[in-house]
């Protein structure tokens, strides 16, 4: 017995021992004679699951794409968004350092005219809106902060061109002279505590008492006088007192009150431009504001009242 019949009597033997599984079969090559076969029913297990699979697949890697693009795309949106913020911030800030610019001008100008020929150095700031403000800080502010800024400067512009346009008239040469003048005379009244000097030189046009309402229609009771003036004319102090009031009051606009003392208040309305600021001490025939239309008021005029003891008095019993 050769050695390669020997070894296929060892090989029998040990086939022998071991049970014929389908594993050995695989294992042992040579005793495979058949293919593995499946069943229709698992042949389609196998192909549904696969199918399964292969969509389970499709679908988180879908998901996966999708969620990375949006979430691109947000920062894109999100990164513009702040570049637009920024130039807002920018633009805003810009703005409010000219408006602040023309504020002071504003008030450059306006005490020109309250002391331009009488050697003086006027009192106070005044003006349209009152004090001076700085404009609040926007390098951080969010969207909604500079909307309100924004709103802000549009109410603080167009101040200012009002008061521009009532600058211009006022110190062209007919009317700057005609401020000086006004400003030398008053420094000729005596000074008094009962206000008996006329605060414009004008024509009445609507007296004390009750009258028709020329805004709304209706009967109403008129506490002062109506006197038509130009635009821009300068508006006196009937006598001497401090300022209690330079400010935007509801129906008479831009309005100036003065308290003399011994119960004698006057007030003066629908100015376009106050020249003096609350606690200030004023003498009889200082300007204190530029006639205008402002509140409820149908033309320029110096709306003119006289109160004492806090009842309003028909001020032509004082006036001579």
């Amino acid at each position: 017995m050769n050695f390669r019949e020997k070894m296929q009597g060892v090989l029998a033997q040990w086939k022998e021992k071991i049970p014929r599984t389908r594993w050995h079969q695989l294992i042992l090559k040579k005793d495979i004679t058949n293919s593995v076969t499946l069943t229709p029913q698992q042949y389609k297990k196998v192909i549904r699951i696969t199918a399964a699979a292969v969509v389970v697949f499709i679908l988180t890697a879908g998901i996966g794409i999708y969620e990375y693009v949006s979430l691109q795309q947000a920062r894109q949106r999100e990164a513009l968004h702040e570049q637009q913020l920024e130039l807002m911030r920018d633009k805003t800030a810009s703005l409010q350092d000219k408006m602040d610019k023309m504020d002071t001008l504003d008030q450059e100008l306006r005490q020109m005219v309250k002391g331009a020929g009488t050697g003086d150095s006027p009192k106070g700031e005044g003006g349209v809106a009152g004090a001076q403000k700085k404009s609040p800080d926007v390098s951080n502010a969010s969207y909604n902060d500079l909307l309100l800024a924004t709103s802000r400067l549009e109410t603080r512009t167009n101040a200012r061109i009002v008061s521009f346009i009532t600058l211009k008239t006022v110190l062209g040469d007919t009317a700057g002279t005609q401020v000086r003048q006004m400003q030398q005379i008053s420094k000729k009244y005596k000074s008094s505590s009962t206000p008996t000097i006329w605060p414009v030189n004008g024509t009445i046009t609507s007296n004390f008492g009750y009258r028709g309402n020329p805004i709304g229609g209706g009967t109403g009771f008129h506490e002062g006088l109506d006197i038509a003036v130009d635009y821009g004319t300068p508006i006196h102090a009937t006598a001497a007192g401090k300022v209690t009031m330079a400010g935007w009051v509801d129906g008479y606009g831009n309005l100036v009150e003065i308290d003399h003392g011994n119960g004698f208040v006057t007030r003066y309305g629908h100015n376009s431009m106050l020249l003096v600021v609350v606690g200030q001490e004023v003498q009889t025939g200082d300007i204190v504001a530029l006639a205008g239309s402002t509140g409820r008021s149908t033309g320029p005029h110096c709306h003119y009242e006289v109160r004492v003891n806090g009842t309003p008095t028909d001020p032509l019993l004082f006036l001579h």
